[in-house]
């Protein structure tokens, strides 16, 4: 078996089906870097992950992961640097909308469900540490992740002013909603062992996305739209 057919014969393995898919798609080889990049991470950590079998996952040559990214600490930085700009996205696009509370906060939670379906490491990359001289990513918290928080915890302040949603602690309703939407994925073996049958199915996906938000309406004392 060649080389290649080798090597993602062991992705689908490893990262599934789907991965190796979407990878296929992919005609920029950047962005097969950063997504590859994205997985090997997320499975050993920085550093256990190498720029070799990062690449050879890409299929492209290691010296185009310098010329992109200088180094393996600036590839990580760019992945989460990626992860950052999708949910910045997700949310700008949110809030632009002029929409009622329960309807505001229904597209916001199918957005961020997709958004962590798609990004099934967001935990694991998050939690990562490069050293204790690395502040890359306390930097991204305190400039990015700290205000679109801040804002959701404003966003349910008024729905409760407004008599649309009932009296919460908004900053733990906040933390509670991204808890349930992060674990399901961080945890999915442990969630595939209770469940008996493999929660990232389609199938499953969609049964979970539509259990979790009727959740947090039920949390919130709201009817869903």
């Amino acid at each position: 078996m060649p080389k290649r057919k080798k090597a993602l014969a062991a992705a689908a393995s490893e990262h599934g089906a789907d991965f190796v898919r979407k990878l296929e798609s992919m005609r920029d080889p950047k962005e097969r870097i950063l997504f590859a990049a994205e997985a090997i991470f997320a499975q050993r950590g920085f550093g256990g992950a190498r720029t070799q079998q990062i690449a050879d996952l890409a299929s492209v040559n290691k010296a185009m992961i310098h010329y992109y990214f200088d180094s393996k600490e600036g590839l990580f930085h760019a992945v989460l640097d990626q992860l950052l700009f999708d949910l910045i996205k997700l949310t700008q696009e949110t809030v632009r909308r002029d929409l009622p509370p329960a309807e505001l906060l229904e597209v916001f939670l199918q957005g961020f469900f997709d958004y962590v379906a798609e990004h099934k490491n967001f935990s694991r990359l998050t939690a990562m540490t490069l050293g204790t001289s690395d502040r890359y990513l306390a930097r991204m918290v305190e400039t990015f992740f700290k205000p679109i928080f801040d804002r959701g915890v404003e966003f349910i302040e008024r729905g409760t002013s407004a008599g649309a949603f009932r009296q919460v602690d908004a900053r733990h309703a906040v933390v509670s909603i991204y808890g349930m939407m992060i674990s399901y994925f961080s945890d999915a073996e442990f969630v595939e062992m209770l469940l008996g049958e493999d929660p990232l199915t389609e199938r499953m996906i969609a049964q979970r996305r539509e259990a979790l938000i009727d959740t947090v309406f039920a949390m919130l004392g709201c009817k869903r739209p």
